[in-house]
């Protein structure tokens, strides 16, 4: 799959406080996942984040204002869509 080959995990430690691509939820400086896609730094809320964006990239990317659960990460535990 093209989208794995250009996605590129990047260590978050030193990542500045940002708001998550796919759920907008503000990410701590530091916390959340961040990863290289394109040329751009992208940043996610948790694991699920990522990997939402990495089945469909180019969904978050339009900017549609569309997030994955509207901001709301109380999902049952069995969600495999739940932030972590």
């Amino acid at each position: 799959m093209a989208v794995r080959a250009e996605l590129v995990l990047v260590n978050s430690r030193h990542q500045p406080a940002a708001r998550c691509l796919v759920c907008s939820n503000d990410i701590s400086a530091g916390e959340g996942v961040t990863a290289q896609y394109q040329g751009r730094i992208l940043r996610f809320k948790c694991p699920g984040c990522y990997t939402r964006f990495e089945a469909d990239p180019e969904r978050y990317l339009a900017g549609s204002g569309e997030t994955c659960c509207e901001g709301w990460h109380g999902h049952s535990p069995a969600s495999e869509w739940r932030c972590d």
